[in-house]
């Protein structure tokens, strides 16, 4: 017995000091784990009692992570912008445009030189079309708080295009906005979201890295994503949740249609796809209850009676990929990489044209 208790301590030893350095080394050369730093300020969230965050002003912060090592500065009005770049001074005799989104427009994971809202207003240039791009895009936000966020920016701006980023997890986020004291608010776990950006986010770099490697596999990420509850955003049938949330995201679409229709503001809709969707409509391999378009297909025909031009860029992002082989994700952290940011820029591009040319 004494003989079994020893080889057994001796196997777990063994064993725990073989994690210990693969982890040690993991650390060393492949560092695998998100850590924050604020150079200026910080956190990037700041509470607001309508919104429930907003970017907080004046922040510089630094994010490094295994895919990317980048530089967010939001400037005094709370927008993503270039660090030591002038204020943001209005062109009157431009057309205004007015982006809102979560971390897919604010461009997480990415530097500032390669996010879509920059590589539009290149193209806008490269055309010499006078354009004012206002990037508003907050992470964390869902739909109902980009629908307030717009009501609150409007009277300042004065967009003659407001031009709003949708995901599938948005689907999921939206909750009815409600009236509290008077007020219309949207309903958000606000500290959540302004925890998560306030500084490291430590874990077993060795873990993460397994974690990584797996990612890198198309059949097996699409394989483990139908493993997890997100699931339900393309389940056939859909399920009574995705059917009670979809009926809180209609009411907050038809709320930013009616609101732009009587600003006399056209109002578009930037349908971006996760990776997972990109994946599997490449693939055209996986779980048969499964319909990674359904979201543009169930909303794209309301949208038009809202006066909204809904714009789906899944297809366009997975003829490229399956064109090209060629990432335009990062695999781990999931947003848009710089090349496919740039993709997204050039669709919504030739969307926004016929706008500006009436």
């Amino acid at each position: 017995m004494r003989n079994l208790i020893r080889t057994v301590a001796l196997i777990l030893l063994n064993t725990a000091v073989a994690f210990f350095v693969i982890e040690l080394g993991v650390r060393f050369l492949a560092p695998s784990t998100i850590s924050t730093n604020y150079l200026v300020g910080g956190p990037l969230g700041l509470e607001d009692p309508v919104l429930g965050h907003r970017n907080r002003p004046d922040t510089v912060a630094r994010v490094k992570a295994p895919e990317y090592d980048v530089e967010y500065f939001v400037d005094s009005n709370g927008f993503r912008g270039m660090r030591d770049a002038d204020p943001m001074d209005l062109n009157s005799d431009a057309v205004t445009i007015l982006l809102l989104g979560d971390s897919f427009t604010f461009g997480a994971a990415n530097s500032v030189d390669d996010i879509w809202p920059t590589f539009l207003s290149q193209k806008f240039k490269e055309d010499g079309r006078p354009v004012n791009i206002i990037n508003a895009g907050v992470e964390g936000y869902n739909t109902a708080q980009q629908a307030l966020y717009l009501e609150e920016l409007y009277s300042k701006y004065q967009p003659d295009i407001v031009l709003t980023m949708f995901l599938p997890n948005d689907l999921f986020a939206n909750e009815p906005i409600q009236t509290v004291d008077g007020i219309d608010v949207a309903v958000t776990d606000a500290r959540a979201v302004v925890r998560a950006g306030a500084g490291k986010r430590s874990s077993l770099h060795s873990v993460a890295f397994l974690k990584r490697m797996m990612m890198r596999n198309d059949g097996l990420y699409t394989s483990l994503y139908a493993l997890t509850p997100r699931r339900e955003f393309f389940q056939t049938p859909p399920s009574e949740l995705f059917l009670s949330k979809l009926n809180a995201t209609k009411s907050i679409l038809e709320r930013m249609g009616k609101f732009c229709s009587e600003n006399d503001t056209d109002l578009v809709v930037i349908s971006v796809p996760q990776l997972f969707q990109v994946l599997y409509e490449a693939s055209n391999d996986g779980p048969g209850d499964l319909d990674a378009s359904i979201p543009d297909d169930v909303l794209a025909p309301l949208a038009e009676g809202w006066d909204i031009q809904w714009v789906s860029v899944l297809d366009t992002l997975v003829q490229v990929y399956t064109s090209s082989n060629e990432d335009l994700y990062h695999r781990y952290d999931g947003h848009l990489n710089a090349r496919g940011n740039k993709v997204v820029a050039e669709a919504i591009h030739e969307t926004l044209l016929p706008l500006l040319d009436r």
